[in-house]
């Protein structure tokens, strides 16, 4: 618990200081090196996958999530799923795994560096002025991370305090029903006050509707990446956060909900 909670006083300042501001390109970098790193903390649960395609698939996922974000490059995202075959046609290795490490790999650039793309897109809604103190896409981007972390607070203290019954045992055995709904209601607070501070465009009431379609969504994220943990005996992606795991456990509601956030940039 001490260790979950000194990691995160020393995160939040550093990634609050790169979204609000940061150089575009800076923002860009970091999010492209956290796709490759979401994607290889994926193929690692698998033993199929090799050394040599972690090296292959590292630079895929970057180019995947930076492309995704930028509309006048949208054909490539179409090309990257093509070398990754390619590759394993190439370099097939075991025959009867290459099939495995080609689901596998795609499933990586489709789920973790697609959904890195959509934050990227989202962060390019800065050239649309918000009439607040900070522009569209980069308080877009800072809300979906309070949306998000604020729920997975709510529902980590809400199933210790209160959890009885099992949300989903067959997926997540320690999620509750308990834990779900102070989840949604952190996350619902959380639109609220980003909103309030950084939204400003938007009124209470989207806020607050913000807040609940973002939290319900990054909740089906955090049980989808336990599908994959679970189906692999996998405990956490992986160490480099200590006390939370790896990049995919700490943003795997984040990418869930990214789509959520953009929409309601978007249209609202």
């Amino acid at each position: 618990m001490a260790q979950r909670v000194i990691t995160g006083l020393i995160l939040a300042p550093i990634l609050i200081l790169i979204v609000l501001y940061a150089p575009k390109f800076v923002f860009f970098a970091v999010l492209a090196m956290a796709a490759a790193q979401g994607v290889d903390e994926l193929v690692r649960m698998y033993p199929e996958i090799r050394a040599q395609d972690r090296l292959v698939l590292a630079p895929l996922a970057m180019l995947t999530a930076f492309v995704v974000g930028v509309r006048e490059m949208w054909l490539i995202p179409s090309v990257l799923p093509v070398a990754w075959l390619c590759w394993c046609l190439v370099r097939p290795g075991s025959v009867e795994a290459a099939g495995k490490r080609a689901a596998i790999g795609l499933l990586g650039l489709a789920y973790v560096a697609t959904l890195f793309g959509v934050i990227v897109q989202t962060f390019a809604l800065a050239q649309v002025p918000a009439g607040g103190r900070f522009d569209t896409g980069r308080g877009a981007v800072l809300s979906l991370l309070i949306v998000v972390f604020a729920g997975d607070t709510g529902a980590y203290f809400a199933g210790r305090s209160f959890g009885r019954h099992k949300l989903y045992e067959l997926i997540s055995p320690k999620k509750t029903m308990e834990g779900a709904i102070g989840g949604l209601a952190a996350s619902i607070l959380g639109g609220f006050v980003a909103q309030q501070l950084l939204v400003p465009q938007l009124t209470v009431v989207q806020g607050l509707l913000m807040g609940a379609t973002g939290g319900t969504v990054g909740q089906i994220g955090d049980l989808a990446e336990s599908l994959f943990k679970r189906a692999t005996g996998t405990k956490d992606s992986g160490g480099l956060l200590p006390g939370h795991g790896g990049i995919l456990d700490r943003l795997d509601g984040v990418l869930f909900a990214a789509p959520v956030m953009l929409a309601w940039m978007l249209f609202h």
